[in-house]
């Protein structure tokens, strides 16, 4: 009897992580994103998740915000939730699915400490999608304090505040499914 319980228990959790699986490239498939970079995948998912958390028309969940000085970019902002009602950055997530989780977190804080120097040094900041071209005010971004990093299934463990529900494992097959439905011709390119 337990081992009957124990293959419906794993039959269930593989049959539920394929469809959350279904459901997310559903809504990736119309993205034009380019997922050579392994970590694009990790962010269209952080993406994903966090569009379900704040969800619109208060919020919106952008990916891929680089910031520079004027002459050059300085770094990228991989999630940044906006609250609409207030036209100010409310939150900034740092995405690393790395097979070294705790290097991963360590590169994220580096990141998160780069922004806030540049940030609060009183220099002009440019704000520009990576995808879009869409440029975004310094001022929006002002008085952010709230920062949480993103990592794959099992990242918590090692200090990231947010685990997507897919494994490193998990997310590469996601990334190669994805490069497989664009060079068919049934995912967007970008």
């Amino acid at each position: 009897m337990k081992v009957v319980s124990l293959i419906l228990g794993l039959l269930l959790s593989v049959s539920t992580a394929s469809a959350d699986w279904a459901q997310d490239f559903s809504e990736l498939k119309d993205i034009p994103r380019s997922y050579e970079d392994s970590g694009a995948i990790c962010e269209e998912v952080a993406r994903l998740e966090m569009q379900r958390a704040y969800p619109a028309p208060q919020y919106k969940v952008e990916v891929g915000i680089a910031y520079g000085d004027g002459s050059r970019i300085i770094g990228e902002l991989d999630v940044v939730i906006f609250d609409n009602n207030l036209n100010k950055v409310l939150k900034i997530a740092e995405v690393k699915c790395w097979k070294d989780v705790r290097g991963g977190l360590q590169k994220a804080q580096e990141q998160r400490a780069r922004f806030l120097k540049y940030n609060r040094s009183g220099k002009p900041l440019f704000f520009r999608s990576t995808s879009s071209n869409q440029t975004f005010d310094k001022e929006q971004f002002a008085f952010v304090k709230e920062f949480f990093s993103i990592a794959q299934k099992g990242s918590a463990s090692q200090g990231f505040e947010v685990e997507l529900e897919y494994t490193l494992k998990e997310m590469h097959q996601h990334r190669y499914e994805m490069i497989r439905c664009q060079n068919q011709g049934q995912c967007a390119k970008p």
